[in-house]
C-alpha cells in the first residue's frame, strides 16, 4: 500500500484528535496532518508558514499559549500551513453556499489588510508593551475594535504627535491617549483573512478578481477557554485563531455524513464506542477504497453492551422484526401457507408464549397442548407445522428474553475497563517520573533514566525473544516437548494437565484458530490485566521448547500468570487437584473463546426394569467419563471394559410410573467430542490396563496423554506414537520406547511407564481419529 501513490491522498479517519503527553508516540489527527503537510511541502516546494494565535488577556499570554487546542474549542496555539494543502473548515460560516463545518477546501494564502491601528491607551498600557526603539516586544490589550496590539508593532504617534525614538517622551499617568501603530504584515502574526479555494462554493466573487470566483477569505474567530471562569479583572480568557485545520485527517465524529474517494481507518482504542467503527468504514463507496490499519478486538466490541442504549437499540431492532414479520404474515405477501385459520393459530401461539413466558423453540410440546385446548377441532400436526413455520421467521423473538447482560459478563467487562484505566494512569505516572528526573531544563530524550534491578514479579511481561510464536511453532506430530518448571509454588497440578493437552491435535488447532483473538494484545500486561489466551500460549510455547535449549532460558512466570487469569482466588503454594484445574480451564475457554473440543452430544435412555417405561434426554455438554474402580469386583480392568460399562449400566433411580428404583441407563454419543476425558476413581488395590485405542459408537479414540498422581506429586505420560512415550515430571523428561500393550516384560524402558499408568493415572485423554 505504501508503494501505491494513490493512497497518499487518502483521508485518514482517526479516533484520537489531540496529542497527549501520556502517550507521546500515539498517532493522532494532529500528527497525521503534520505528516501530510511535510509530504505536500516536499512535493510542491511551497514554503511552510506558521500562524500564531492571539491570546487575551496579554498578561496571561504565556500561560494561555501553553494550553492545548482541546481547551479552546479546537483552536490551536499556532498553526502550520502551506499553499495548496487540503484544509478543513471548523465553523459554519455559510452552509447554504458550501462553507460549513467539516467541509474540505484548498489553502491559497493569507491577507494582511491592516492600515494603521488606532487605540486609546494609558502610559501603563504602553509600559506593558515594553517598547524598544518604537517597536513593541509584547502584546498590548485594547478596548477598541482591535482587541490586542501584536508584538513587533511600530508606534507612529501619540495624540497626533509623531513618536520618535530619539526624543524623551513623558506621558501623564492615568490619562488615555490616542496611539497609532503600524502592525506587522507577515507570518507568524495573525492575518486579517486566510483565503481558501472552496470547491463547492456557490456564492458571489468576494475578492472581485477575475478567475477567483471560488476564492473565499476566512476571518479569525474568537474561542473561549472551556470550563474556566473569568480573571480577577473580569476579562474572559480567549484565543483568536483561524477556524481551519489540516484536512488530511479527522476523527470519526467529524466524518459523519462525508464521502471520501479513499480512506484509511485507525480507531485503535475507540472500538468500545457504539457505532464509531461503522461510521468510519462507511465513508467510501467500495471496500476496495478502504484500508483498516487496526482491526477491532472482540472484547472492546463486547464492552459496548455496558451502555444501556446499546441494549435498548437491540430490543428496538427485535421489536421491529417481530412487527414486520407479523404484518407480512397477515398481508399474505407471496406465501400461500398463511391462510386465515393458520394466522389465527400463529397469533394464539405467540400470545400464549408471551403471556406464559414460554420459548417457541424450546417449549413446543407445552405450547401445542395449550393451543390444542383452544382449537379442539384442529389436528396436532397442523399446529406443529404452524409452530415450525413461526420458528423460521423472526416472530419467535417475542417470547425470548429481552436483550440483557449477565452478571458475570458485566463484572468481566467492567474489570476490563478498569484495567485499561489503570494502564493509562501508570503511563502518566511514568511520564511524570521522567519529567521529575530530568527537571524542567533537562532533555528527557538524551538523559538515561536509572533502571534499578528488581526481582521478577509474577505479573511482569515475558520478553518477546523468549517466546515461540504460534506462526513459527512446529507441527505437533513432529515435535518433542521440553516440559515445564515447577516454580516452587507447588504448581505441578498446573504443569501436568497443560503438558497432557499439548499432545492433542485439537488443543493445538484451537490455539492456532484463536490467534486473531489476541493480535491486539501487546504482550506487556499490567497488574490485573492478564489475557488468559496469551498466558496460555506462553505456557504452551514453553512446552514446545527444543531439548538443546538451556534450562535457565525457561522462566517460571507464565504458569503463574495463567493461574492469575484463569483461577482468581486460588492461592499458590497449596496443592490443588489437577482434575479440578482441567475443568476450570475448559469452562473458562468455553465461556470466553467458545472452545468446544471437549464437548459432545450424549443421548441418555433410562428404562425402568419393572414397567419398561423409558425416558430419553439429549445434552450437549463436556463429555467426562468416570470409571469407578472402587465399585468393581475385578482387580484389574481394561479401559475399553470401563467405557462399555459406562455406555450400559444399571442405576437406582425412582420411576415416575411404578415407583421402582432399578433402571437400565443406556448412553449414546450422537455428536462425538474431539477430546474424551476419562476420570479414574482410584482404589489402592485395583489397577487399570491401558488401551491404545477405544471404540464408542463406531468412533475410534486413540490414547494421547495421562495425568498421574503419586507421592503427592502430579506427572504426565504423553504419547508421541504407538511405540514412543514421554514421561514428564515438571521439567524432567524421559523418552521411552515400546508398546504399552505388549505382553513381554523384557523392555525395561516401557515398563517404567506401566506403574504410573496402571496404578497412578487419574485422568486419561483420548482423541478422536480423523476419518479421511
Amino acid at each position: 500500500m505504501k508503494m501505491d501513490g494513490k493512497w497518499n491522498s487518502a483521508h485518514i479517519i482517526h479516533g484520537y484528535h489531540f496529542h497527549s503527553k501520556n502517550h507521546e508516540n500515539r498517532s493522532t489527527v494532529e500528527s497525521e496532518n503534520a505528516k501530510a503537510l511535510l509530504r505536500h511541502h516536499k512535493i510542491t516546494g511551497n514554503p511552510i508558514m506558521r500562524i500564531d494565535s492571539i491570546h487575551c488577556p496579554a498578561a496571561k499570554e504565556k500561560k494561555l499559549r501553553a494550553m492545548s487546542a482541546k481547551e479552546f474549542e479546537g483552536a490551536p496555539p499556532s498553526w502550520h500551513a502551506c499553499r495548496g494543502m487540503r484544509v478543513m473548515l471548523l465553523r459554519n460560516i455559510a452552509p447554504s453556499i458550501g462553507l460549513y463545518n467539516g467541509s474540505l477546501h484548498t489553502l491559497v494564502g493569507p491577507i494582511y489588510n491592516r492600515g494603521s491601528i488606532v487605540a486609546s491607551l494609558t502610559s501603563a498600557d504602553l509600559k506593558t508593551g515594553e517598547l524598544q526603539d518604537c517597536i513593541t516586544t509584547k502584546p498590548i490589550d485594547t478596548c477598541g475594535k482591535v482587541q490586542q496590539i501584536p508584538p513587533k508593532s511600530v508606534l507612529l504617534s501619540v495624540d497626533d504627535v509623531p513618536y520618535c525614538k530619539d526624543t524623551v517622551h513623558e506621558f501623564p499617568s492615568g490619562v488615555h491617549m490616542t496611539c497609532k501603530f503600524q502592525g506587522p504584515s507577515n507570518p507568524p502574526e495573525m492575518p486579517d483573512f486566510m483565503v481558501i479555494e472552496a470547491s463547492n462554493y456557490s456564492g458571489p466573487n468576494i475578492l472581485r478578481i477575475p478567475g477567483c470566483e471560488n476564492y473565499v477569505p476566512i476571518p479569525p474567530v474568537e474561542s473561549y477557554k472551556q470550563k474556566a471562569g473569568k480573571t480577577k479583572s473580569n476579562i474572559p480568557m480567549t484565543r483568536i485563531a483561524l477556524p481551519l485545520e489540516g484536512g488530511d485527517a479527522a476523527t470519526s465524529f467529524k466524518g459523519q455524513g462525508a464521502n471520501f474517494p479513499l480512506a484509511e481507518v485507525d480507531l485503535d482504542g475507540w472500538f468500545h464506542v457504539p457505532g464509531i467503527f461503522l461510521v468510519a468504514i462507511s465513508r467510501v463507496r467500495s471496500p476496495a477504497h478502504l484500508h483498516i490499519r487496526t482491526f477491532p478486538n472482540y472484547i472492546d466490541l463486547k464492552v459496548q453492551r455496558l451502555k444501556e442504549n446499546v441494549l435498548d437499540a437491540q430490543a428496538f431492532e427485535e421489536a421491529v422484526k417481530v412487527k414486520s414479520e407479523r404484518m407480512y404474515r397477515h398481508k399474505n405477501c407471496g406465501d400461500p401457507f398463511w391462510t386465515t385459520h393458520y394466522n389465527d393459530l400463529a397469533d394464539s401461539i405467540i400470545d400464549q408464549a408471551f403471556a406464559k413466558r414460554l420459548s417457541i423453540k424450546k417449549d413446543k410440546e407445552e405450547l401445542i397442548r395449550i393451543v390444542q385446548l383452544m382449537f379442539i377441532d384442529t389436528d396436532t400436526n397442523v399446529i406443529m407445522r404452524v409452530l415450525e413455520k413461526l420458528i423460521e421467521t423472526q416472530e419467535y423473538l417475542v417470547a425470548e428474553a429481552a436483550p440483557h447482560i449477565s452478571q458475570e459478563d458485566y463484572e468481566t467487562l467492567t474489570n476490563y475497563q478498569k484495567n485499561k484505566s489503570v494502564k493509562s494512569k501508570v503511563l502518566k505516572r511514568q511520564f511524570d517520573d521522567k519529567l521529575s528526573l530530568g527537571g524542567p531544563s533537562c532533555d528527557i530524550k538524551k538523559r538515561k533514566l536509572p533502571t534499578p534491578k528488581q526481582k521478577l514479579s509474577p505479573l511482569d511481561p515475558i520478553p518477546n525473544e523468549n517466546l515461540l510464536s504460534l506462526k513459527t511453532r512446529p507441527d505437533i506430530s513432529r515435535q518433542t516437548f521440553k516440559g515445564l518448571q515447577n516454580s516452587g509454588n507447588n504448581v505441578c497440578f498446573l504443569n501436568a494437565p497443560i503438558i497432557a493437552l499439548c499432545h492433542t491435535r485439537s488443543f493445538d488447532a484451537f490455539l492456532r484458530e484463536c490467534q486473531y483473538l489476541h493480535q491486539q494484545c501487546s504482550g506487556y500486561h499490567l497488574q490485573n490485566e492478564i489475557c488468559p489466551l496469551c498466558a496460555l500460549n506462553e505456557v504452551v510455547n514453553r512446552a514446545y521448547r527444543h531439548h538443546n535449549l538451556p534450562l535457565r532460558d525457561l522462566p517460571k512466570m507464565p504458569i503463574i500468570k495463567l493461574t492469575e487469569s484463569l483461577l482468581p482466588g486460588w492461592r499458590l503454594g497449596i496443592e490443588h487437584d489437577a482434575d479440578e484445574f482441567l475443568v476450570k480451564l475448559f469452562d473458562r475457554l468455553d465461556q470466553t473463546y467458545d472452545c468446544q473440543i471437549h464437548k459432545g452430544t450424549v443421548k441418555t435412555t433410562k428404562t425402568c426394569q419393572s414397567c419398561s417405561s423409558s425416558k430419553i434426554k439429549e445434552q450437549f455438554r463436556s463429555q467426562r467419563i468416570l470409571i469407578n474402580l472402587v465399585d468393581l469386583e475385578e482387580a484389574q480392568i481394561r479401559i475399553q471394559e470401563g467405557i462399555n460399562k459406562w455406555l450400559m449400566e444399571q442405576k437406582l433411580l425412582n420411576c415416575e410410573h411404578c415407583g421402582e428404583k432399578l433402571h437400565e441407563v443406556k448412553r449414546e454419543l450422537v455428536r462425538p467430542p474431539s477430546l474424551l476425558i476419562i476420570n479414574i476413581h482410584r482404589s489402592a488395590q485395583k489397577r487399570i490396563s491401558l488401551d491404545n485405542n477405544i471404540f464408542i459408537n463406531n468412533e475410534t479414540y486413540e490414547f494421547k496423554a495421562s495425568v498421574n498422581h503419586h507421592h503427592q506429586h502430579y506427572t504426565t505420560v504423553g504419547c508421541v506414537d504407538i511405540n514412543h512415550y514421554i514421561f514428564y515430571s515438571d521439567e524432567r523428561v524421559q523418552l521411552c520406547h515400546g508398546n504399552l500393550e505388549e505382553t513381554e516384560q523384557q523392555n525395561f524402558s516401557i515398563n517404567t511407564m506401566r506403574t504410573p499408568l496402571e496404578e497412578c493415572a487419574i485422568v486419561l485423554i483420548y482423541e478422536r481419529q480423523l476419518h479421511l
